[in-house]
């Protein structure tokens, strides 16, 4: 019997949660917990990276709660609840520093922001989830990113067409905005998505 559930309960997540963190559904979680599914490798990378352990650990085969030894850390900085305004990198905006596996991370500046809004749900992006964010102003249609449009700063999936910029929400309760791609500006792209502890 693997570990998932001792895990999951010990970091107070409920299954439906884990199931959006991982974009699958509640029923899923349960046939992974129970054994009755096995746990896709993407998954189990997925789930050791979140609870900071190893895949052996998660799968029994391994006493050793900590992730394995050659994989290393960084810090990235939470800038909180961004809800206008560029993310300033200042120490006074900083709220915490967030653990981040080398791998995910390479060259450039990252930081993770907490999501505020029900816009982008159907891409299991719920509200109070920590995106990680690589800053970056050069990005491809179909990319979830953060952009800044006047005064606000949104997150949407974004395409290209000729001129203009069309960002789209993952809720069909929000409507596309269509704006000019020189009132925008893309402060980056969305590379993780992590529903924190209560």
């Amino acid at each position: 019997m693997n570990r998932l559930k001792e895990l999951r309960i010990q970091c107070g997540y409920t299954q439906e949660m884990l199931g959006n963190f991982l974009g699958i559904q509640k029923a899923a979680v349960c046939k992974y917990e129970t054994g009755r599914t096995n746990i896709p490798q993407e998954h189990l990378l997925r789930i050791a990276d979140l609870f900071c352990v190893s895949v052996d650990y998660i799968l029994g085969r391994s006493d050793s709660y900590s992730s394995t030894p050659h994989e290393q850390y960084s810090t990235v900085p939470l800038l909180g609840r961004v809800h206008a305004g560029l993310p300033i990198f200042a120490q006074e905006n900083i709220e915490d520093y967030i653990p981040v596996s080398n791998s995910q991370i390479r060259s450039g500046e990252y930081f993770f922001m907490e999501v505020v809004g029900d816009c982008m749900t159907d891409a299991h992006i719920v509200e109070g989830a920590l995106v990680l964010v690589h800053a970056q102003s050069d990005v491809n249609n179909g990319d979830i990113v953060v952009v800044r449009v006047e005064d606000e700063v949104v997150l949407r999936k974004v395409k290209w067409l000729k001129n203009q910029l069309i960002l789209y929400p993952a809720n069909p309760a929000y409507e596309p905005m269509i704006i000019s791609s020189g009132d925008a500006q893309i402060i980056g792209r969305i590379i993780e998505v992590r529903i924190p502890f209560p």
